[in-house]
């Protein structure tokens, strides 16, 4: 049962009322458990339950000398010491530095999610959620040696076994700012408050509905990065080294975070072994050489499939061009692959494969007629269905995060060094400091979140993650509902439509087919649907060779192919050429090269339009001096000098008689 006063606090959360209330409402917590704490504030080894939902409430501050250190722990980090001691367990040596991240004196609050192995188990994950302050010293009531600078900073940090980060940021930003104004840090009480109060309120049942995402706003996500989003997923399935880059820390760590709740259970259940350094179960990196056999379909061809409507389809509609020849085709996709930066004829035919892998020819056109198009074989993969299988039906979450590929939201500098260890082969990590960005060989992807920026080494990679049209049809058909401010559609099981949950349920469906289409022989066209080169890339990362050898049995049940599979269009012409000048580098250099030089031509118009003003001034002043200059002794005007071009040719001067000759 809740306690009383915790339900108080989250009352005042939800309502955002002032931030002061909650330090009256703690101060009545239940004094039966005060038998458990000694003078100074310790417990007894027996007493450390890692089976609690909250291990501990730490204080971590900023010492002019020492750096980082932490200052308050409840119960202490070390079993059987003291709370305001400053030792740390091994495991835990870089505590301070992600509770207080880099950069942070340029901010006066900010909040941390980063993830930390469990002392009790290091193959688990223990996870952390800091509320960090900057206050001035003025503000400080009862200062100690320690504050000799003119502003104080300070987090609060609870490290939790439960991966609650938004629910748990909602009540800690409270106290925190209870914490603060109160101004006596010495005064532990409210950190000891609430550790008990969040043991009281958090369950593991939160874990199963929607406050695990409290926080995480998939609209704003998929808002923000648009066609990278679903890039960034493709590429979290690759095991690669991938950098987020941004400062403050809340925003990264939050986009991080909220990329893999895209990834259906990964939240729940899918981090427990991301902050494992040195996995001890690490697969050998033996390939396997045989893929499952799926069931065949009965006619067993794959021809054009046209988008059929169901309740609850996402499939767009659009015009099929049936007149539409192979060599008009073939020149399209040319142009394509050109406008994306292909070079060499290889990679314009990846890109010719990728561009239109669900028309296989195109009708001849004869007598001025053409052929229908071949009927579709292979039914489409149906939102409906793939969604209501439950994620125990389907196997997930996916094992990405173990035998060597690590995952935290926030890393700090002491990582640097960790992140080069051979055993680490990927990591999916938010960084600060720029040294991550300097440090050569450190990403394979790096993402500069303010910049709108994702550089990718290799152009293999680049080919492996580029979206191919059924991709660039299923993203931008979730891009356009979310921003529809119209949410007038309700559908069982998946909420609102462009909602956060109907968002997730998308990609939900998106990778159930991948991962389908993925047990195709790779000589089908209906792997060219997802991209034939992540599918290549896909087969050298740890988790699918593992997944591959046992697929769920509902996953055989769904029919191989996209979501979005359709016959070519013009909208998708479109739609790649504008997905080409917007998301990759040869686009944008095009763009930024017609914007200047449409910039450029304004700008000499205007000099010309000015130029031209003024010669007609000077032109008009000239005229009507020379018109009221009517006396003969009068001296005529001469014409102004309009420029070196344009000079009259001065007349010549008459010889004086004097220097004339003389006339026979």
């Amino acid at each position: 049962m809740k306690s009383s006063k915790m339900t108080v606090v989250e009352e005042t959360a939800q309502n955002g009322e002032t931030t002061g209330v909650a330090s009256d409402h703690l101060e009545g917590v239940q004094n039966d458990r005060n038998d458990r704490f000694s003078v100074d504030g310790s417990v007894s080894p027996s007493n450390y339950d890692p089976s609690n939902h909250v291990l501990h409430v730490v204080v971590v501050g900023f010492h002019h000398k020492k750096g980082c250190q932490v200052e308050y722990a409840y119960p202490p980090l070390i079993p059987g010491g003291e709370s305001f001691s400053n030792e740390l367990p091994s495991q835990w040596k870089h505590l301070p530095s992600l509770a207080l991240p880099d950069g942070s004196h340029n901010f006066t609050q900010d909040t941390v999610f980063f993830h930390l192995p469990a002392l009790h188990d290091p193959r688990q994950t223990v996870f952390g959620i800091s509320c960090y302050r900057q206050i001035d010293a003025d503000k400080v009531k009862n200062k100690t040696e320690d504050i000799t600078r003119g502003t104080v900073q300070k987090s609060v940090c609870v490290l939790s076994r439960l991966p609650l980060f938004g629910q748990i940021q909602v009540k800690m930003s409270l106290i925190t700012q209870a914490y603060f104004e109160e101004g006596d840090f010495c005064k532990t009480e409210l950190i000891k408050q609430t550790y008990d109060n969040l043991n009281d309120c958090l369950s593991d049942d939160m874990l199963h509905s929607q406050q695990l995402y409290v926080g995480l706003s998939a609209r704003d996500f998929i808002t923000r990065y648009r066609q990278k989003s679903l890039q960034l997923l493709k590429l979290i399935l690759l095991e690669r080294k991938v950098i987020f880059f941004k400062s403050p820390v809340s925003e990264l760590s939050g986009d991080i975070l909220t990329l893999l709740s895209l990834l259906p259970g990964q939240l729940e259940a899918g981090l427990s072994e991301s902050a494992c350094i040195v996995p001890v179960d690490t697969p050998e990196d033996t390939p396997d050489n045989s893929l499952h056999q799926p069931i065949q379909d009965e006619n067993g061809s794959i021809g054009s499939i046209s988008p059929s409507s169901s309740i609850g389809s996402i499939l767009p509609h659009s015009e099929s061009i049936q007149s539409l020849s192979s060599r008009v085709k073939d020149r399209v996709s040319g142009a394509l692959g050109y406008i994306s930066g292909s070079k060499s004829s290889a990679a314009l035919a990846d890109e010719q494969q990728v561009t239109s892998p669900s028309v296989e020819s195109a009708p001849e056109i004869q007598g001025g007629e053409s052929s229908p198009p071949p009927q579709s074989q292979t039914p489409v993969p149906s939102f409906a269905d793939v969604t209501a299988l439950s994620l125990q039906d389907l196997e997930f979450p996916l094992n990405l995060f173990t035998a060597g590929n690590i995952c935290h939201p926030y890393l700090s500098l002491p990582y640097l060094d960790i992140l080069m260890q051979p055993s680490i082969h990927g990591y999916t990590i938010g960084a600060t400091n720029a040294l991550f960005k300097a440090k050569s060989g450190l990403a394979d992807v790096l993402i500069e979140i303010d910049e709108d920026r994702l550089e990718i080494s290799g152009n293999e990679l680049r080919r492996s993650i580029s979206l191919t049209t059924e991709d660039l049809r299923f993203i931008d058909n979730i891009i356009k509902v979310v921003q529809d401010d119209c949410k007038d559609k309700f559908l069982e099981g998946v909420g609102w439509e462009g909602g956060d949950e109907w968002i997730r349920a998308q990609f939900r469906c998106y990778l159930t087919c991948l991962l389908r289409t993925s047990l195709e022989p790779r000589d089908r066209p209906v792997i060219h649907h997802f991209n034939s080169n992540f599918y290549a890339a896909l087969d050298n990362t740890h988790w699918y060779r593992a997944w591959k050898k046992q697929p769920a049995p509902a996953i055989l049940n769904i029919p191989a192919g996209h979501p979005c599979t359709g016959q070519l269009s013009v909208t998708d012409v479109k739609l790649r050429l504008s997905h080409t000048m917007t998301n990759t580098e040869s686009g944008k250099r095009m763009s930024a090269a017609m914007a200047s030089t449409g910039r450029a031509v304004a700008e000499s118009s205007k000099v010309v339009a000015g130029g031209l003003g003024a010669a007609k001034g000077a032109i008009s002043n000239w005229w009507g001096g020379l018109r009221q200059g009517g006396g003969g002794d009068k001296k005529t005007p001469s014409p102004p000098t309009l420029s070196p071009v344009h000079k009259p040719t001065t007349p010549k001067k008459e010889k004086s008689p004097e220097n004339s000759p003389v006339e026979n």
